[in-house]
């Protein structure tokens, strides 16, 4: 990879998935950082107005697109909320949020610079 970022935590797998095609990988971040940036917002927002189905959706989506683009710690994040928000255990998940949402931050800014 031309560019490297510190949130990758597979690089070798990333260009494996994506046949070496380092510029597909650069669109998909951008396309990542695009879709996600105003995420702490809206999941604050959804979590605020109660919704617990468009909370769950938006934190399982991040999860798989980190996932697939080997953005580790925040795949682990997004599993460690999504498991919380399975359990029905909205009351008290400030933590997981908070930690999701500084990683999804840092990954957005890392991607814009």
């Amino acid at each position: 990879m031309n560019q490297t970022y510190s949130f990758i935590e597979d690089e070798n797998g990333v260009m494996e998935r994506l046949c070496g095609n380092e510029a597909l990988f650069k669109r998909l971040l951008t396309k990542f950082r695009d879709t996600y940036s105003a995420s702490r917002t809206k999941l604050i927002f959804l979590l605020d107005a109660g919704d617990k189905e468009e909370s769950y959706r938006l934190v399982h989506s991040i999860k798989g697109v980190s996932a697939n683009l080997g953005i580790g710690k925040l795949y682990r994040l997004s599993i460690a909320l999504e498991n919380r928000m399975k359990a029905h255990e909205y009351s008290n998940i400030q933590t997981e949020t908070e930690a999701f949402l500084v990683e999804l931050e840092t990954v957005i800014t890392e991607i814009s610079n």
